[in-house]
């Protein structure tokens, strides 16, 4: 397929043909979590707890694999935008190396380092053991998952959002139908309980790198010359990594302030634990409807940087910012306040469960107000070149605001979960009335005329 067509499609795809594929997506790689915990829920609540570090795990390897994808992504979308094709087979070449490398050493560190990472996050005695096997099983998948998100970040970036999607969701139909075999030794199968959900994972991620690798083979026309795959690239890995790092950064300060929070939680002990393991599940249906949105804006607002078009990109993110608040509303109200206890049902039916989070509905309303915010404009400066100010801001906010707002009322004023989520509240809604001061400053203008000078300028007939 001719790069000149994926510009034409990029620049016909409105917000919602972009968005919505990713949204599908990103549910997938979610709930594939979300599945496990509820079929282990038939087990016990005991067996949900033990899922929950494997499960935080999961997120912080997705944060961490995002070093390099986040920058993947905006950098093949600028570069469509700015028709330069040498910039795209190589983003491809360095980035399948790159992700390669990561989630070899990340797996790597799950399996042998499990016992210390229990420790850390100190998991309670009684599930300590079966944490830390199921941690070191299913680390195994992060190199497939590295690869994964590499191959979906580059199909993103050429506006093929659709694809992922497809992948995912036959993925998760297969982890629902492995975890059936293993989790309950159905049809003859070893019944494995937790371990045959990790093992599950593992099978469904490694198949899929071969369909999202041969779609993105014939969506971008790159023929892949293997020995290049480690060869690197100095400017175009600076170029990556001015946008990746600092935008990976502040995911990742946010990863491991939620960690570091979540060990506070352990010390209230496994029914805490367990409910701050479900109710982080049910309000990742909200953010996922934010970070879908998010990346759309990113892509349409990268490609306008990559023509150089900086009113579009203005006039896109505000569009976004809109559409945004007024459907995060709507879902903040009635996914946690009216449809918070069904959810949980699903889950458990336990009432002490029920009384710890019944309360955090009511923050989720406002916070997750103030998360989309953030997650919006910060896609959207990253894409336009300014990029160390959202991070600098992460971590003033998080470790200044989230930790001992929520520290302070969970530990000192013993309002336990509560305190911790008000926290999270204060954080998001704080700094997102932050991030869209500082677009509305046009501050970032600037940042991106010299992004552009340094990176595409000069090479347009390269």
């Amino acid at each position: 397929m001719a790069y000149n067509s994926h510009e034409s499609q990029m620049m016909q795809k409105g917000l919602f043909a972009l968005s919505w594929p990713i949204f599908i997506d990103l549910s997938m790689h979610f709930f594939s979590m979300v599945i496990n915990t509820a079929m282990v829920s038939s087990l016990s609540l005991k067996a949900v707890a033990e899922l929950n570090l494997g499960s935080q795990m999961f997120q912080l390897a997705f944060v961490i694999f995002n070093f390099i994808n986040i920058g993947v992504c905006v950098v093949t979308a600028q570069a469509l935008g700015n028709g330069n094709k040498s910039i795209v087979r190589r983003v491809i070449h360095m980035s399948l190396g790159i992700n390669i490398v990561i989630g070899f050493l990340i797996a790597s560190f799950g399996c042998f380092g499990s016992s210390i990472i229990c420790d850390i996050m100190n998991i309670p005695d009684d599930i300590y053991d079966s944490s830390k096997l199921y941690l070191s099983i299913l680390s195994v998948c992060f190199i497939a998952e590295a690869v994964n998100l590499c191959c979906s970040a580059i199909l993103r970036g050429c506006g093929a959002t659709r694809d992922p999607m497809y992948i995912n969701v036959s993925g998760n139909i297969l982890i629902i139908f492995l975890n059936y075999l293993f989790l309950f030794g159905s049809f003859g199968a070893p019944k494995l309980g937790i371990y045959g959900v990790a093992l599950s994972v593992v099978i469904s991620r490694f198949l899929s790198i071969g369909f999202l690798y041969y779609l993105m083979l014939k969506r971008t026309g790159v023929k892949i010359v293997y020995r290049y795959i480690f060869v690197l690239k100095k400017k175009i890995l600076s170029q990556l990594m001015s946008i990746g790092l600092p935008g990976a950064g502040e995911n990742l300060t946010w990863q491991l302030q939620f960690l570091f929070m979540t060990s506070v939680v352990g010390t209230f002990g496994t029914i805490a634990l367990a409910t701050q393991g479900i109710y982080f599940q049910m309000c990742g249906v909200i953010m996922l409807f934010s970070i879908s949105v998010a990346l759309g804006t990113e892509i349409l607002v990268s490609h306008h940087v990559g023509s150089m078009n900086l009113k579009m990109a203005d006039r896109q993110l505000m569009h976004s910012v809109k559409i945004g608040i007024v459907i995060t509303s709507i879902l903040a109200v009635n996914i946690p306040i009216w449809l918070g206890t069904a959810v949980f049902s699903i889950f458990t039916d336990d009432p002490e469960v029920f009384a710890y989070a019944k309360p955090i509905f009511y923050v989720s309303v406002v916070m997750e107000v103030g998360r989309i915010l953030n997650i919006i404009i910060i896609n959207s400066l990253r894409a336009v070149g300014d990029t160390r100010f959202p991070m600098y801001m992460a971590i003033l906010s998080m470790w200044g605001v989230s930790v001992p707002v929520g520290c302070f009322l969970g530990i000192y004023m013993q309002m336990g979960l509560l305190g911790v989520w008000i926290g999270f509240c204060a954080d998001e809604c704080s700094r997102g009335l932050i991030m869209l001061a500082r677009w509305k400053s046009k501050a970032w203008v600037s940042r991106a005329v010299k992004y552009y000078k340094k990176n595409y300028a000069k090479l347009k007939t390269a």
